[in-house]
């Protein structure tokens, strides 16, 4: 009976093991920087995935990885301070780059919303990615300026003058092809990344409905 538990126990190890292998896998073929070279990824030379616990901090200010970060399973939350939400991470999504070739303190803070595990890709094997594989730097070029292009929608959003303006910028930067808000962000959440109260964001909400720019239906927001 003890072998065959054993037995069991090794064989569920093994499947574990074989499905964990297959999630990295699938991830970093479809990593960014790999576009085009799926398989790459089996070249490098990559440590050990790291696991983060629900709430723990993944990149802090001064406690930080100097890699590339690929999220392999969970969800985490990038935030300017550790409650002001600025971006969302689910498994694929990759962050840290500002974390890269230079620079004393990381400009955020990323959170586990889950538990998480991170592949981590160090500043060291991309230098050498990027000399014996120039694809991969154009690859990295085109991410960076993605990134780019979201902090000017962030920056915009921050900077208009009015509630209304705001909200319209931020939506259309986030809301996806359907026009649906992102899922799990609540009016709360709304407002606290907005940085304005709830009535306000109500306000707006009401004038950009006016303008048909939204619409509201079974408490969905939908840009139009």
């Amino acid at each position: 009976m003890g072998k065959n538990s054993d037995i069991i126990q090794y064989m569920f190890h093994l499947e574990q093991k074989w499905g964990n292998y297959m999630t990295r896998k699938k991830i970093l073929q479809g990593l960014f920087l790999f576009r085009d070279m799926p398989e790459m990824w089996k070249t490098l030379d990559l440590p050990e995935e790291v696991s983060y616990e629900k709430g723990e901090i993944i990149y802090g200010r001064n406690d930080y990885e100097r890699a590339l970060g690929v999220l392999l399973s969970g969800k985490a939350e990038a935030s300017a301070r550790e409650r002001s939400a600025l971006n969302a991470f689910r498994a694929g999504d990759a962050f840290g780059a500002a974390a890269l070739f230079g620079g004393e303190e990381y400009v955020s803070f990323i959170r586990a919303l889950t538990p998480c595990k991170v592949q981590y890709i160090p500043e060291e094997t991309l230098r050498q990615l990027f000399r014996e594989y120039p694809q991969t730097a154009i690859n990295y070029i085109e991410f960076l300026s993605e990134k780019i292009r979201f902090l000017n929608g962030k920056i915009a959003t921050y900077t208009s003058a009015t509630v209304e303006g705001r909200l319209y910028c931020w939506l259309q930067a986030n809301c996806g092809g359907d026009g649906h808000l992102p899922a799990g962000m609540t009016m709360t959440k709304l407002a606290k990344t907005l940085n304005v109260g709830r009535t306000s964001l109500y306000r707006a909400m009401e004038e950009l409905e006016k303008k048909f720019v939204l619409e509201r239906q079974n408490g969905e927001i939908i840009l139009l």
